[in-house]
Order: structure tokens, then sequence, then C-alpha cells
């Protein structure tokens, strides 16, 4: 990728024009990765009929994509930081364009399946670098500013999935949902080439190919694990069998790297803060996705509104943490990073005891105040704990911290809804004495999944006061 007009090589941590100039390439490739996992989900219906397959078939449509995604992350990032962040970005950019169009032009679930996965290599190819290449353009004093934007933007990518997936599918086709990222993958690929600078080839990638399949083949059992849980059961052998098998994966990978001189791990990045940052990424995404993933079935099955008017409701929180995540990132480089970790983690707990209070009457005043301060808790935070994790790594190491970080997003996201599901299953059936199902509830049955829905989010929000102390504790990385 040499010879570009943005050929002018910077040291990775220094700052950097055009500083401002690199963010739409970087946030462009972002959104079009993050958009590919909630808008695919509004299709799954579509996706099933006209391939005329089961839905414990089609539903791998995202699974692969989403493991890929994981079980890749950090081995790409540990790449990255050794042939070139920006060259690696480029790769995964045009990876997931050429799959994109494949998944288009799927005539069958195998193939659609397969291109996915594809897809979500070039997906981990840019999430494993985006970050790092943003940081990398900033100084110290405007990361936070830096990240605040793209937090925003991101944001934004999450919000428009479902509703332009729905909009695509009724109106048009389900192909275009993927045909969409060719001229928008080409122009993010262009603006790379031309505004990022290159970050150049520092070493060879001293990778051992054992230790990346071992952590890779434990984050997919635990992911599938995971999602299996809710669906099976937790006690079906195919759901157990996934974590112990992850378990003895991830002990033979502990095994082999503690004797490892460049461990897929480095020992670099084995700090307080660093590590506290991750815990917190993982617990700050598991609280919020068990408000996305739960209050729909909630306010569908318990006050009786319709998806779409779930959906307007619920466009509360994703909208307040966008508009609060640019002042988050101006705020963490003014006063560090710490005070509004855990002020977001507070407010979060605040919005989910909030939440908690919902009842069998539909309360849609306390719903919205619930949802506001979960959003701007979660603004807070994502974007101060993003800045501490990062800054905090060593300026040569930021693509693995980046990866790290985004994988444990992913964990977040599936053992958030996972663990949601199965209290709420747990208290609904300790409540009713009846097994919480998929049919329509009756008054008792509302009574119960009411009640089920506060014991759950109370104890989330006790989760989320544990955060707070566990941020208060960890040595100010930032």
């Amino acid at each position: 990728m040499t010879g570009s007009p943005a050929a002018a090589t910077i040291e990775a941590g220094a700052p950097a024009l055009p500083r401002w100039r690199v963010f739409p390439a970087l946030a462009l490739g972002t959104v079009m990765a993050t958009l590919d996992i909630s808008v695919v989900n509004i299709a799954l219906p579509t996706l099933s009929r006209t391939f005329g397959v089961p839905f414990t078939t089609i539903e791998w449509v995202v699974l692969s994509y989403v493991l890929t995604i994981t079980g890749l992350l950090l081995t790409l990032g540990r790449i990255s930081d050794a042939v070139g962040r920006r060259r690696v970005y480029g790769i995964g950019l045009l990876v997931f364009v050429a799959s994109s169009v494949l998944c288009a032009a799927a005539a069958s679930a195998p193939w659609l399946i397969a291109a996915r996965a594809v897809q979500g290599l070039g997906a981990a190819m840019m999430t494993a670098n985006a970050s790092a290449l943003l940081i990398a353009s900033f100084a110290p004093s405007e990361r936070g500013k830096a990240l605040g934007a793209f937090g925003a933007v991101v944001g934004v990518g999450l919000a428009l999935g479902p509703p332009f997936g729905g909009m695509v599918v009724e109106h048009l086709s389900w192909r275009w949902i993927f045909a969409a990222n060719l001229p928008l993958g080409l122009g993010a690929f262009w603006m790379l080439r031309t505004r990022v600078p290159e970050d150049g080839r520092r070493e060879h990638p001293r990778i051992d190919p054992l230790a990346a399949m071992l952590w890779s083949l434990a984050l997919v059992a635990v992911l599938l694990g995971l999602s299996r849980g809710p669906e099976r059961g937790w006690g079906a052998p195919t759901v157990w069998g996934g974590f112990v098998l992850a378990a003895v994966l991830l002990a033979v990978f502990a095994a082999l790297q503690s004797r490892s001189d460049d461990p897929l791990f480095p020992r670099d990045l084995r700090t307080r803060p660093f590590a506290t940052g991750l815990t917190l990424t993982l617990v700050g995404q598991a609280l919020a996705i068990a408000v996305g993933f739960h209050m729909p079935l909630f306010l569908e099955s318990v006050w009786g509104f319709t998806a779409a008017a779930s959906g307007r409701w619920l466009a509360v929180l994703p909208l307040v943490a966008l508009f609060m995540a640019p002042a988050a990132g101006r705020w963490s480089d003014l006063i560090g990073t710490r005070p509004l970790t855990m002020l977001g983690m507070g407010l979060t707990a605040a919005g989910l005891g909030v939440l908690a209070l919902l009842g069998v009457v539909p309360r849609t005043g306390v719903l919205v105040g619930g949802l506001a301060l979960v959003g701007i808790g979660q603004g807070l935070f994502a974007v101060s704990n993003s800045s501490s994790i990062l800054s905090s790594a060593p300026p040569e190491r930021l693509g693995v911290a980046s990866g790290l970080q985004a994988t444990m997003r992913n964990l977040g996201i599936a053992s958030g809804s996972a663990v949601t599901a199965a209290m709420v299953a747990s208290r609904f059936a300790s409540h009713s004495g009846q097994r919480l199902a998929a049919e329509a509830l009756g008054p008792e049955g509302r009574a119960a999944f009411a009640a089920a829905t506060r014991e759950a989010y109370l104890v989330l929000a006790v989760v989320a006061l544990f955060a707070v102390v566990l941020a208060a504790n960890s040595r100010k990385g930032a």
C-alpha cells in the first residue's frame, strides 16, 4: 500500500496530521462492520423462507459472522502491530467488500453462511485496527475527543441497522443489504489510501499458530454455549460441553503462553489498568445488551406494544448515548478517564434500578427515565473506558490492545443476553410455576414476567455498582 499520497510514515502513538482527515475512512469501515450484525437480524425470517431452511439453520448467517470476528480479533491485532495496521485494515476492507458481493449473489443458505464467514474475516481485520489507527493520529490531549466522535458514529450505525434492514427487505430485496457495501467500501478504501498515513512494518509477525488456534476455538466454544444455552437449556450436553471444551482449551493456551518468549497476549499489556479496562468493557457491554435484548420482550409481552412501538421507545437509549459520546470524549481529555468511567457505571446502575420499577401497568415516563439514564451512563462509560484502555497500552501494542477490547465487547454482548435470558426464565418459573414459552401470556403470566424482569434488573444494577468499585480501585490509566 505504498506510493499513495498519504505515504508519509508516522510513528505509532505520535501526534500526526491530518488528524481529523483520517476519521471518515476509519468510521465508515467500522460502521459497515457493525451495521452488518444488526441489519441482517431483521432479514432472517425472509432468508429462511427464501432458501426454504429452518430458522436454526439460517441463524448461522449471523453466527458465522460473529464467531469469525470474535475468534480472530486478538491474532489479527497482533499481526497488525507487526506488519502495519493500515495495511491490514485496507486488506480487510477489500475482503469485506468482495465477500459482500458474494453474499448478495448467494444462491443457497450454505453459500450465504460461508460468504458471511469470509465477511467476518474482513470485519475482524478492520475492527482490530480502527481504534488503534485513530489513536495513533491524535495527540494524547485529543484522544478522548476523537474516540467520543468515533463512538457516536458507530452508535449511529448500530441504531440505523434495524430500520435500514426493514426498509430494504420490505421495499427492495434482502440482497441489497449486502450490495450496498460495495460503493461504501470502495469509498472508504479510497479515503484510507489518500488520508490515513502509513504506520510501517515493524517486524516479522511471530505468531504461534497452535496458540492462535487454541484461543480462537475456545472463544467459539464459549460463544456457541452462550448462544445455545437459553434455547436448549443450560444442562444440555452441547451447551455445558462447549464450556468444558473452552476451559480445557484456555488451560492449554495459558500453559503454552507461560513458556513462550513472544506470547500472543504480550506481557507488557498485563497491567492492572489494562486488565481492569477489559473487564469493565465486558461488564458494560453485557449491561447495555441486557436492556436492548430484554426490554423489547417486556414491552411486547407485558405491555402489549407492537414491535414498531417498542422500537420507537427503545430508541431513547442509543440516541442519548449518541449525543453523550462526544461530550464524554472532551471531558475525559480534561479530567481523566476514571471519574467518567465511575460516573457512567453509576448512572447505568441508577437506570437499571428505575427500569426495575416497571410493572404490568404501562408507565412510559418511568421507561423513558430509565432508558435515558442507561444511555447517558453508557455514553460516558464507553468512551472514557476505551480511552483508558488504549492510553494504557504501549504505542507498539495498539493493534492487539484494540483487538482485545473488541473481543471483550463481543463476549459482553453474548454473555449479557444469555445471562439476562437465564435469570428472567428462572425467576418466571419460580413466580408462575410454569416454563417461559413463546405464546402470549395471560394476566398471571404477565405479572410473573414483570416480577422476573424486576428481579433480574436489580441484580444487574448491583453488578453495575460492583463495576463502579472496580473502576475506583484501579490505578489511573490515562
